[in-house]
């Protein structure tokens, strides 16, 4: 059954969606701004400007079978009569619910694209304005998605006895079809002393724990924030790289475009240990100051082969791409993504810097156990040992760039997560447009020089990342992972979303060879990734 309602302010409605409309107090009411479009269609109908009688008045839209809001702005309209997919809606809304109305359409949506239409509207010459929000996460159950409730046990039952076996802590959310169906935390957030002990009383790992998501940052803040520059026509990633950066000259550098930074193959040597004095590069490119280390990536770091070919995953591409979002927008990449993509989507828990920022080392995972030291083998002097807890675990990213790069130091939680990788399959959450459909098939289409990347996403096409992906995955799958145990997984195919938030490297490390080591925590399944989506997949009939 279709309601319609009145609807609260743009906050308020934000604050309750997507509850159906049954939730909301007849008080509340919609304003819709004008000025700026909302949501995935912001449709002002009639419209006649096709001469082509059945394009007029017609839409498509993305939603999942069983949820969906359409937003109303009346105007001077006292009727008008909707089809959504082969349903038609006659509407008549009392005038006691004003001009802004909300109507529940979950009972009409299918996965997928879905068909809006205007049938009528009366009086003649009455407009209205209507708009339809992204998709957005709700809570499901596994069962009703699909999936094969004795896999899923057998999944946590792996990742369970791994950590009997010693493995720190996991937490795992499984999205389908818009709905979270499997959202579950393992072992500990906090598990062994800097020394490598057990502790007597570690602390249980929860849902709502944030991780360090390392390389993840990459792609759910530099990316996300790129991409919706070019959305806004401002970069172009066919521009050479001296256009947004003009100190960017010399030794080949003006030959190097944005594009080749995002396929990473740019040339550059996977990393600059700016954070260490004694890195290979000399102590010229020593810098605990982040300025300094922003002037050295722009101006001083040498390629180490010629731009073009199969990627060559580098650091340094990122950290220069998080410049030009700086340059761009003329504010530091961490304010730019909390005000203009966090704050909008309501995620409270992504953010740089979280203990700056009002977060308790309590609700984040600890990652490596003696600072950056691997157990006391790798030692410099900017090193604060001690377990790494809340501070980014990258060292160029903590010592060099203050917790603040393009490459590393976001912290989110496993919902948090899962909310903007649900942006990769729409372009947008709620009533928060973030970058165009064509520029998302631009930036996870493989390239044609390499086709396990997009304009930086990692792609599943060819099953060469297996290890990551699983084997099961389709060719449009695509994601990313961090070292410090994270991995995200969307598969446009399925409409499925998973993410696997460890913290692998809160383990000891132990000696391999004569000069070798290995963090424990890397040698288990659940920290290898490619096992746990292959069990996901299997689960999903």
């Amino acid at each position: 059954m279709l309601t319609l309602s009145s609807c609260a302010t743009l906050q308020q409605w934000l604050a309750v969606s997507p509850l159906p409309v049954s939730s909301q107090t007849s008080s509340q009411r919609f304003a819709l701004s004008s000025a700026n479009k909302v949501g995935q269609l912001d449709l002002r109908w009639p419209d006649h400007s096709s001469n082509r009688a059945l394009v007029n008045n017609r839409a498509g839209f993305n939603a999942y079978k069983g949820q969906g809001q359409l937003l109303l702005q009346l105007g001077t309209a006292t009727a008008l009569t909707l089809r959504i997919n082969d349903k038609t809606l006659p509407l008549q809304p009392e005038p006691s619910l004003g001009q802004h109305l909300l109507l529940d359409i979950s009972t009409v949506t299918r996965n997928g694209l879905n068909q809006l239409e205007l049938v009528d509207i009366k009086p003649l010459g009455a407009q209205v304005r209507l708009v339809v929000p992204y998709p957005q996460l709700i809570t499901g159950s596994a069962e009703s998605a699909g999936f094969a409730l004795a896999q899923l046990e057998q999944l946590d039952a792996l990742i369970e006895r791994e950590v009997t076996q010693g493995f720190p802590g996991a937490v795992l959310l499984i999205a389908k079809d818009g709905k979270i169906v499997k959202h579950t935390a393992y072992g500990y957030a906090s598990r062994y002393a800097s020394d490598g002990s057990s502790l007597a009383q570690p602390e249980p790992m929860q849902t709502n724990t944030l991780f360090d998501l390392a390389s993840n940052t990459k792609m759910y803040a530099t990316n996300y924030a790129l991409m919706q520059l070019v959305s806004q026509g401002k970069l172009d990633l066919k521009a050479p790289i001296a256009q947004y950066l003009h100190e960017y000259v010399g030794e080949g550098r003006d030959s190097r475009l944005v594009s080749d930074l995002l396929y990473h193959n740019a040339g550059y040597p996977p990393e600059v240990h700016f954070h260490r004095p004694d890195n290979r590069h000399g102590p010229a490119f020593y810098s605990t100051d982040r300025q300094l280390s922003m002037q050295l990536i722009a101006t001083k770091v040498p390629f180490e082969r010629e731009r073009g070919g199969k990627a060559v995953y580098s650091d340094i591409d990122y950290m220069l791409l998080g410049l030009i979002i700086e340059r761009l927008t003329g504010m530091a990449q961490d304010e730019y993504l909390e005000q203009h993509l966090y704050q909008p989507m309501g995620l409270q828990h992504s953010l740089f810097n979280p203990l700056r920022k009002g977060i308790s080392p309590a609700q984040i995972a600890a990652t490596e156990l003696d600072g950056n030291s691997r157990g006391g083998r790798v030692l410099f002097p900017a090193d604060k040992r001690g377990v790494v807890r809340g501070d980014v675990h990258d060292e160029k990213a903590r010592y060099a760039f203050d917790g603040v790069a393009g490459h590393a130091g976001l912290f989110s939680t496993a919902e948090d997560t899962a909310r903007l990788a649900l942006l990769a399959l729409h372009g947008g959450y709620g009533l928060t447009p973030v970058f165009s459909q064509a520029v998302l098939q631009q930036f996870v289409r493989p390239s044609v020089s390499d086709h396990t990347v997009g304009l930086g996403w990692r792609t599943a096409t060819g099953g060469d990342l297996n290890w990551h992906f699983g084997p099961y995955a389709s060719a449009y799958a695509f994601g990313h992972t961090g070292w410090t145990g994270t991995a995200t997984l969307i598969d446009p195919y399925y409409n499925l979303v998973v993410v696997l938030l460890t913290n692998k490297k809160h383990s000891p490390v132990l000696t391999q060879g004569d000069n070798g080591y290995y963090f424990a925590g890397d040698k288990f399944e659940t920290g290898m990734y490619g096992s746990i989506m292959s069990k996901i997949y299997q689960a999903l009939q």
